[in-house]
């Protein structure tokens, strides 16, 4: 049976010959560079693992120690330590089960698992098993849960309690006149009555355009839709009509909506009778000192929130008019899910950058 030594014997400070360190057998007097070297080395030798080959024990464990079994049947004696709360690890490498025993009374033997470890701490005057594992699991855990809270929190305030979008404000309308009507002379042609209007944060005069846009014919099975509208090319005004469920340009004005109903063509119906016209002008006849209505936009939150108690900060990026027009630019109709953007003024194509805050989540 092998003895393998624990003690602290060799360790003495180089050049503290007063110096007494309390555990272990001190050298006495000078110390040879050999014992220097060894001294300075013990520590290191003391947190490597200690090869175990065949059946030992050991002496009194003087420092938190590690020891490997390398040979499976074999027992491991532990003497017993110098102070409470003294670790020892074995770790059982061998291909087989070996035992660990205690010199202390009460007696203590357990089972050391083939590649497993067993952790032992010294308490009251004798071995006891700590499950290190469990608690390894269970600080995993704990971590992990704390992980978990932390990026649900995170997660939160990126999508969540802080979010931002960009939104533009179109703010158009007719101030007189400007009606259109179908042409009883021009196959399937409209025509728009000269009046004024207000685009890009000016007032402008628009002038007739007789038989000046086409509304398609519809050769499918179901109603479809088109805009007449005006719009401003090289700074001249235009009147134009969309293609059938085409959009009205970002440069444009809609002014009326037509239903083309399915069949219908220049063939059966030259001059519209079937094609319903509905008005979807914005009237503001004491434009630019009163508004009928606010110029606004909707916008969805990508996120929806508990409630409509938050914040909304708002930034203009860009706009069409003159700065002395600057407007007043507010949220409303607050909910969980988005809010509107008004803009009280007369400047067009507001790009406003709004940001949400949430804090209480």
């Amino acid at each position: 049976m092998a003895t393998i030594d624990c003690t602290l014997n060799a360790l003495k400070v180089p050049g503290f010959s007063g110096y007494t360190p309390p555990f272990g057998t001190k050298i006495t007097g000078s110390i040879t560079p050999r014992d220097a070297n060894n001294n300075v080395l013990a520590p290191f030798g003391f947190q490597r693992p200690k090869t175990v080959t065949e059946t030992s024990t050991t002496t009194q464990i003087q420092a938190h120690s590690v020891f490997e079994i390398v040979a499976g049947g074999i027992t491991l004696t532990l003497g017993n330590a110098a102070f409470t709360g003294c670790r020892v690890a074995v770790i059982n490498s061998a291909n087989s089960d070996a035992t660990v025993k205690s010199a202390s009374s009460p007696s203590m033997s357990i089972t050391a698992r083939a590649h497993e470890s067993v952790h032992f701490e010294w308490v009251n005057g004798m071995w006891v098993v700590v499950n290190e594992r469990a608690e390894f699991v269970d600080m995993i855990a704990y971590a992990l849960d704390l992980g978990g809270r932390a990026h649900q929190e995170s997660k939160k305030t990126v999508d969540q309690r802080i979010q931002t979008g960009i939104a533009t404000i179109i703010n158009r309308g007719v101030i007189a006149g400007i009606t259109v009507e179908k042409s009883t002379t021009a196959l399937r042609n409209i025509s728009v009555l000269a009046g004024k209007f207000f685009m890009n944060g000016m007032e402008s005069v628009c002038p007739a355009f007789p038989n000046s846009a086409l509304v398609p014919d519809n050769y499918g099975n179901v109603t479809r839709y088109c805009y007449a509208y005006l719009y401003f090319n090289s700074g001249s005004i235009r009147f134009a009509c969309t293609p059938l469920d085409g959009l009205v340009p970002d440069n444009g004005m809609a002014l009326y909506r037509f239903s083309v109903p399915a069949g219908n063509s220049y063939q059966n119906d030259p001059y519209l009778n079937a094609v319903t016209m509905t008005d979807v002008r914005r009237v503001e006849a004491a434009y630019p000192v009163q508004f009928n209505s606010v110029a606004y936009v909707s916008v969805a939150l990508p996120f929806n929130l508990l409630d409509a108690e938050y914040t909304v900060q708002l930034e203009i990026l860009d706009y069409k008019g003159g700065y002395n027009q600057w407007p007043i630019i507010h949220a409303d109709n607050k909910a969980a899910n988005g809010f509107n953007l008004k803009a009280e003024g007369t400047l067009d194509a507001v790009r406003v950058r709004w940001t949400v805050f949430k804090p209480t989540l």
